[in-house]
């Protein structure tokens, strides 16, 4: 018999929030309907990874750039360091961002309201990276953010 724990390390292929909000939001690792003013109080001081679309993006990578450069303002505003793979990927003139090398250095990772989050291969494997690493996730809310 497989132990729970395990069971929520086995993170689905594709984006699944569903899923994962019923494994990891009750642990306290997963957070999501946050306002930009509350994640900025729960990681204030901290480097977080803004996990937003690049691959594939409908507005292309300029537009993914462009939008990870206005979040990664918005949350230096709220007193959180970020650093975004999406803005990095199109710097290096990547096709693909790679979470993977910031969340070695992030404390932790936030997801902004931007269109296509949630269905974004870039967005889940920044989630499911961060969550394996007992690093917490905070899903911003679109309503006000």
């Amino acid at each position: 018999m497989r132990d729970l724990s395990d069971t929520a390390l086995d993170f689905p292929e594709h984006p699944d929030w569903v899923w994962l909000g019923w494994f990891w939001r009750p642990v306290g690792l997963f957070r999501d309907k946050l306002m930009l003013a509350d994640a900025g109080a729960y990681a204030a001081g901290k480097l977080a990874c803004l996990a937003s679309p690049y691959a594939l993006h409908d507005g292309g990578p300029v537009l993914a750039a462009d939008i990870a450069l206005e979040w990664m303002g918005q949350l230096a505003a709220s007193g959180v360091l970020p650093i975004s793979p999406a803005y990095l990927a199109f710097e290096c003139g990547l096709e693909e961002a790679k979470p993977e090398s910031v969340l070695r250095y992030a404390d932790l990772v936030i997801i902004p309201p931007v269109p296509g989050w949630h269905s974004s291969a870039c967005v889940w494997r920044a989630t499911c990276c961060a969550l394996a690493d007992h690093k917490p996730v905070y899903l911003l809310d679109g309503e006000g953010s």
